[in-house]
């Protein structure tokens, strides 16, 4: 049962829900008894950091660092279409991006039921305002930060001008209307669970289900679990913040204050202007890059794999977890590595859209020839012939995680 990117959202609620007596009533060992094996492609086993600023702000790596007059044109066009078709949540701010005297505006309209404002675990996964797993020795400044404000004398709301992953989002979800925040708290969960005694509860509740935090893996200890992802492509992990100009937009100042508590006078954006290619993490754009696929961080990717569901809490049936990472080289020309003849480097042909059969970033991975030979092996019963294969520090980085 191959799964890519975030449809590991519903995979294990999938299994949870078949279990269930309160719902498919397949019992404890449904699982155990139909799945032999379950693979994960660059699962997002623990969220990304951009879902926090893609609601902070409407952005994210791939909008502050697009031609702005592409950037004008595709998001025109995500706004007509969804303000033609139906009413959504306004979840942040007005955002004015100005570069080489083009402007565009975004308005932050996002359809809830595909995007959540959290990533997994809170500070115990992805840091404090003093150190993350995943920094780098002689870091300027810690990943821990996920949001911190560049010109911090400007911003009024002295508590939040650096905010940890906790913080930004119960920030992020205060400034969001009641509904919406119901509408998180009956469906979602972000928090870590250490309790066995409620992770075995929480196999009956449904809102912790996309968490594998909260929730543990199926009883099922023939089945096997392949985590296999990219790495090696700088993925952004953090950000810098600015208070922008003044602006004003076609509701009054007085919806603004009812619907976010906050005042409408300076735009909070990104700051694009800021990179730094010198300092420790790297800023590109406003952005701290990370590690990762290009898209989801490593700690998502690799966390749980390769520390998480070793621990019997999370895995109770004890099923055996291979991960297989895979070198994600800028030169595109380095094949990583070569287990019984098999291979996944990292080579994308630039006339190919999705990079063709010899790519593993992120999605594109899909097409891969060397993930795809994987999934045969699974699927024709020879998945023994798979064995881990590291290239990152994420065992060092998970051992650094506060699991207990």
């Amino acid at each position: 049962m191959p799964q890519a990117s975030v449809d590991r959202l519903t995979i294990v609620p999938s299994f949870k829900w078949v279990e269930s007596p309160l719902h498919g009533g397949g019992g404890p060992r449904w699982v155990e008894n139909h799945i032999e094996a379950y693979i994960s492609i660059a699962g997002t086993h623990l969220g990304v950091a951009k879902a926090m600023s893609a609601f902070l702000s409407g952005e994210m790596k791939d909008t502050v660092q697009m031609n702005p007059a592409g950037a004008y044109g595709i998001v025109g066009a995500f706004l007509l279409t969804q303000r033609k078709t139906r009413p959504l949540p306004k979840l942040g701010w007005e955002c004015q991006y100005v570069d080489k005297g083009i402007n565009s505006k975004i308005d932050i309209l996002f359809s809830h039921k595909r995007m959540t404002p959290g990533i997994k675990g809170g500070n115990a996964i992805w840091g404090n305002d003093t150190h993350a797993p995943d920094d780098q020795l002689d870091a300027a400044h810690t990943h821990g930060e996920l949001i911190a404000f560049k010109q911090a004398q400007e911003f009024s709301l002295t508590a939040h001008l650096k905010m940890t992953a906790e913080q930004a989002g119960t920030w992020i979800l205060e400034q969001t209307p009641s509904t919406f925040q119901k509408m998180i708290a009956t469906n979602y969960s972000f928090g870590l669970e250490r309790d066995e005694t409620v992770l075995e509860k929480n196999n009956l509740d449904p809102t912790k289900w996309t968490n594998p935090l909260e929730v543990r893996l199926p009883n099922a200890p023939s089945m096997k679990l392949y985590c296999v992802y990219g790495h090696g492509k700088e993925t952004e992990r953090s950000y810098w913040y600015r208070r922008g100009d003044h602006s004003r937009d076609d509701i009054t100042q007085d919806d603004v204050e009812q619907l976010f508590n906050i005042p409408s006078a300076k735009q909070t954006c990104i700051d694009a202007t800021f990179t730094n290619d010198t300092m420790i993490p790297k800023v590109r754009n406003g952005i701290k890059m990370g590690e990762g696929d290009g898209t989801v961080s490593l700690l998502s990717l690799g966390a749980m794999c390769a520390e998480g569901w070793k621990r019997p809490r999370w895995n109770p049936g004890g099923i055996k977890v291979v991960t297989v990472e895979v070198i994600l080289s800028a030169s595109c020309n380095v094949a990583v590595f070569d287990w019984k003849n098999l291979q996944l480097p990292h080579r994308p042909i630039a006339s190919i859209p999705r990079g063709g059969a010899n790519t593993s970033d992120h999605v594109d991975i899909l097409g891969s020839t060397g993930l795809n030979e994987i999934i045969l092996k699974v699927a024709t019963g020879v998945g023994h012939e798979i064995t881990e294969n590291y290239v990152s520090n994420i065992r060092e980085y998970a051992k650094k995680i506060e699991w207990d």
